[in-house]
């Protein structure tokens, strides 16, 4: 039996992370509250709202409404803001689908999908594999077509494909439970060795030279979805 008044936090500082767990007294999240596939809107940029001990309890609260804007915990965690830049806090519940996530002194909320996914805005693939050479409008819809299928799949490939038919093998996915953290990973291959695989996309445009990887830490992760504001 989880404690009566918790709540669910995940930190995450550098690449560590622990949760500390929360009510169930209060019925499981029905499904109305997770988004159905068919349903799903993928934004261009997640709708970032600015959190201070003043404010944080109503934006938890809008987000998750089992949480209480006055609880104990919530107050505690308005305490610590802004957080430091390599913290993050993803404050949910475990009867909700939504998450807050909160870095420094930014948040976002965090919706499910039916098939239990994070639906991501289009901007979680900035700074993690990125096709160079591309406009920008052409990438934003080519990251909008990967958050919708990790919201269905919970996973991505992409092959980037250069005008001279090699390609760039791009896989993307979330793992349980840190449902806020996005992993890749990248793989060149050579025109006529990569064509009879299977992709979820196959992104080609005539200016993609090449493609860039960001490494934290040593590791291919993207350790939240937005970046310290």
């Amino acid at each position: 039996m989880l404690p009566r008044h918790a709540f669910l936090a995940c930190f995450t500082a550098a690449l560590s992370a622990g949760c500390v767990t929360t009510d169930q007294t209060q019925g499981a999240a029905t499904s109305a509250q997770y988004v159905p596939i068919d349903r799903i809107q993928i934004q261009n940029r997640f709708d970032v709202r600015e959190v201070n001990a003043a404010n944080l309890g109503a934006e938890v609260h809008r987000c998750v409404p089992q949480l209480s804007a006055t609880a104990k915990p919530v107050v505690e965690q308005a305490a610590k803001l802004p957080l430091p830049r390599t913290t993050v806090v993803s404050l949910s519940h475990v009867n909700g689908a939504n998450s807050l996530v909160i870095v420094g002194s930014s948040a976002i909320c965090l919706q499910q999908s039916t098939a239990r996914h994070p639906i991501f805005a289009g901007e979680i693939f900035l700074n993690t594999i990125n096709p160079r050479g591309v406009p920008p409008d052409v990438t934003d819809k080519w990251y909008a077509e990967l958050a919708k299928q990790i919201a269905e799949k919970g996973r991505a490939t992409a092959a980037y494909v250069a005008p001279n038919g090699n390609a760039f093998i791009a896989s993307y996915w979330v793992d349980s439970p840190l449902k806020t953290r996005l992993s890749y990973s990248n793989e060149f291959k050579k025109a006529g060795t990569w064509e009879s695989g299977a992709y979820d996309f196959r992104f080609v445009n005539p200016n993609l030279s090449s493609v860039s990887m960001t490494t934290r830490n040593g590791a291919n992760v993207k350790t939240s979805p937005i970046d310290p504001r």
